[in-house]
């Protein structure tokens, strides 16, 4: 027996050329230096708990023979370790079973108490089998006997890397319980419908915006095979998502259910889960049903508004016409009423200058009765009455005539049946684009492409100007261009205007205006293109 109370004492030198077979740092803490066979080259503090000097002494030499670097104490009673817990962090405990006033099994419950993480070894002269399995109950990591000692090493050696160990796989538990928890606040506080699934179709997690949305709650859910209310729309979704399934992500697919009475528009993505093939993926439901409502109302709002520009132009050349007859019967009738009455007047003239004057009369009596024709054309071409084609012709000559630029109409029908309302609009746009070329494009020449076959109508007018910038385009006056895309989409048609004084070769390089108007009403835009030319329409008039 010697003093009781702790006896610190220093490693001894490792015998010369010894090479150590064990190093291992103190759990929690980073290698600080590492041997030629890459072993920590760190002390190892040792608590030993044991009343003869002698074994402590043959105990600490056995492990520094084993080459380990070891820094050791000793204590004998209860006081003195928790002192020595308290004062220092430990490695490793190595206790004596029976002690005069104390014993390995309080050592160890001591050692549990104050939270202490490394190995604890029983070392003793004479310990039972029933007591040893008592002790491994307990907590403590091995025994070992001390007329064994040799085994002291490899078993510190043991429990150092099971301690390791368990700290690893601890902090690993720990990362994961910490990852689920954040994975389950993200998936409460997503307005998103979320929802995990394994391979087998099994619903691993959900989220309260998925209840909300398809009223299932956690029992008719969780661990159970997925299914919606709608086993139809079960099975839909099943097959969006199975690529991700596969390994595949998806991205923003359309998807509806009738959920709670109503139906409801979403977009489905999946991501994969890890894994070869994949143990699942998580599913997203975004709710743009509100969306979707939206843009039937933009979409009704629009036909609604263009129904509204038809009807205004209806309106407006019903107004002309009825204006043109007017023009044309009353002050056409009234016109040749006064000139008749001048020319009987003039054919009794009493003084010279009286019939001067009525010369003057008449003549300015038959440039109102042109004017009067010329206006009433205007209006209302009577022209029109004899179909398109002949409507496109004769202002193509008119235009000519009277600008001087070349005109020329290549068409591939002598006669086409229109209704009255697509042939205004297509006049007018012929009208309105020969306005521009004159206004604009500083052309000599412009050719017209009038084609037609049992579905579509196509219309192109080119020139040989200096082209159309896209400036021209953005510009919030052109409302030429704007009245002209109103006009063929009212139609159900589409139209395009390109041009670029850096593009093209001679004689078409200026501005070139393309549209085409389906001759069925039940075709639209998107399904019928027909003419010549792809659907396009200018990016810039917004």
């Amino acid at each position: 027996m010697f003093n009781r109370g702790s006896v610190p004492v220093q490693n001894a030198p490792s015998p010369a050329g010894g090479t150590p077979r064990f190093m291992m740092t103190a759990p929690g803490q980073a290698s600080a230096g590492l041997g030629a066979d890459g072993r920590d080259t760190n002390q190892l503090a040792i608590l030993f708990i044991e009343d003869s000097l002698a074994d402590f002494t043959l105990m600490r030499a056995v492990l520094v023979d084993a080459g380990l670097n070891v820094t050791a104490q000793c204590v004998d009673t209860e006081t003195t370790m928790r002192q020595a817990l308290a004062e220092r962090t430990w490695d490793a405990i190595i206790s004596d079973h029976s002690l005069p006033t104390f014993s390995g099994l309080r050592a160890l419950k001591v050692a549990k108490e104050v939270g202490f993480r490394g190995p604890f070894l029983i070392v003793s002269g004479a310990i039972g089998e029933e007591t040893a399995v008592e002790a491994m109950r307990a907590g403590a990591d091995d025994y070992v006997m001390k007329n064994n000692l040799r085994r002291l090493p490899p078993a510190l050696e043991r429990g150092l890397r099971e301690v390791q160990t368990r700290d690893q796989r601890q902090r690993a538990e720990t990362a994961l319980a910490s990852a689920h928890d954040q994975l389950n606040a993200i998936f409460s506080a997503t307005p998103v419908a979320l929802f995990a699934i394994s391979r087998e179709r099994v619903v691993t997690m959900w989220s309260p915006a998925f209840e909300d949305l398809t009223g299932l709650n956690a029992a008719q859910t969780l661990s159970r095979p997925f299914a919606l209310p709608s086993q139809p729309d079960t099975w839909k979704l099943l097959t969006l998502i199975a690529p991700a399934l596969d390994g595949t992500a998806v991205r923003g697919l359309p998807f509806s259910i009738e959920a709670k009475g109503e139906k409801r528009e979403l977009l489905v993505s999946a991501s994969p889960l890890s894994g070869s093939p994949p143990s699942g993926c998580v599913v997203a439901l975004s709710d743009v049903t509100h969306l979707a409502h939206a843009q039937a109302e933009l979409s009704r709002s629009e036909s609604q508004l263009r129904e509204l520009s038809r009807h205004t132009e209806r309106v407006r050349e019903n107004e002309r016409a009825e204006l043109a007859r007017e023009i044309h019967d009353d002050l056409g009738a009234l016109v040749t009423r006064i000139r008749a009455d001048l020319a009987l007047a003039r054919r009794r003239p009493r003084e010279k200058e009286t019939a001067q004057l009525l010369d003057e009369a008449e003549q300015m009596v038959a440039s109102l009765g042109e004017a009067i024709s010329r206006i009433a054309r205007a209006m209302r071409p009577p022209v029109l009455d004899f179909g398109i084609v002949a409507a496109i012709e004769w202002q193509a000559r008119d235009f000519a005539q009277h600008t001087g630029i070349a005109v020329n109409v290549h068409t591939n029908q002598d006669d086409l049946a229109l209704e009255l309302e697509p042939s205004i609009a297509i006049f007018r746009i012929f009208q309105e684009a020969l306005t521009n070329v004159f206004k604009h494009a500083q052309a000599t020449r412009v050719d017209v492409d009038l084609f037609a076959d049992e579905s579509t109508l196509s219309l192109e007018v080119r020139d040989n100007g200096i082209g159309l910038s896209s400036d021209a385009l953005r510009k919030r006056t052109s409302f030429g261009l704007r009245g002209m895309m109103e006009r063929v989409h009212g139609l159900g048609g589409w139209m395009d205007i390109s041009g670029s004084p850096k593009t093209g070769t001679p004689p078409f390089r200026g501005t070139t205006l393309m549209i085409s108007i389906p001759l069925n009403p039940q075709e639209t835009p998107m399904t019928s293109h027909g003419g010549k030319f792809p659907h396009h329409e200018p990016e810039d008039l917004e």
